[in-house]
């Protein structure tokens, strides 16, 4: 999205000088960015991924995102391997963590905490 509003990656964003005026706060700055045209080309540019997305998943015999299941995408983890993702992680049931989290998820979970991103 940030390249359809125009974004040329100059790695500025955290210190208000976009040179585009894309992530800035400064008015001036802000200027040169513009709405009426940028809209379209990000309107434009979801359109596009959203077909492309329905295009992989027809191509996968699904009528939706809905009916893909991690047996139907696969990783390359070798230059002669391919293997499902169902086999390469693991899968949690709706409300898992919160009843009985997986051995392997115990320390994550008791770590994480829904206020803060800080590390504990």
């Amino acid at each position: 999205m940030m390249m359809a509003v125009g974004c040329i990656q100059a790695q500025r964003c955290h210190t208000n000088t976009c040179p585009v005026g894309v992530a800035t706060q400064d008015p001036k700055r802000a200027r040169a960015l513009d709405i009426a045209d940028k809209s379209l080309r990000v309107q434009r540019y979801q359109q596009a991924t959203v077909h492309q997305a329905m295009q992989m998943i027809a191509s996968l015999g699904a009528h939706g995102p809905q009916e893909l299941s991690p047996r139907m995408l696969r990783k390359r983890v070798a230059a002669s391997s391919v293997r499902s993702y169902a086999e390469l992680y693991e899968w949690l049931r709706p409300g898992q963590l919160l009843a009985e989290p997986p051995e392997s998820w115990l320390d994550d979970w008791s770590a994480a905490s829904a206020d803060s991103f800080a590390v504990r």
